[in-house]
């Protein structure tokens, strides 16, 4: 029985505005709804991404590589956390897609993250990206206040 079983977690959140809208906040440069992180990239499939920001009081300086990317429906890349202590080898990249689907009355994003090397740290991405996407659902009503 092998002991490095992987993990995949699922969040989703609703957005009462229209994929194209949700689309341009997510790429916005300003956008800090993922966990604070500032992320860089061209978007080619097969180009670098970066994300760095604070998180928790510590700097960070995640990366990874665009799988795919079609506007306004989806984002897939390959991540890194060299704070996770685990060695840069691909095996330890996690899988993360986020797609966006048009819905009555706004748009539903799912976030889909694999190959987590652990339970915990598997609850603790599911927290995180439930934060960022709470954080992302509610920036339409920051900007209509």
């Amino acid at each position: 029985m092998s002991t490095d079983a992987r993990h995949t977690v699922t969040a989703s959140t609703f957005v009462a505005e229209p994929p194209e809208r949700v689309w341009a906040e997510l790429l916005h440069p300003g956008a800090r709804w993922m966990l604070g992180a500032n992320i860089e990239t061209d978007f080619q499939v097969g180009s670098p991404v970066t994300f760095e920001g604070h998180f928790f009081g510590r700097q960070f300086a995640d990366h990874g590589t665009v799988l795919a990317f079609e506007r306004p429906r989806l984002m897939h890349f390959t991540h890194f956390s060299p704070l996770s202590g685990l060695e840069d080898v691909p095996g330890n990249y996690h899988d993360i897609a986020i797609t966006l689907q048009a819905v009555d009355g706004g748009t539903r994003i799912e976030v889909v993250q694999q190959n987590i090397q652990s339970a915990e740290r598997a609850g603790n991405a599911e927290h995180q990206w439930t934060q960022a996407l709470s954080t992302l659902a509610h920036s339409d009503r920051r900007r209509r206040s």
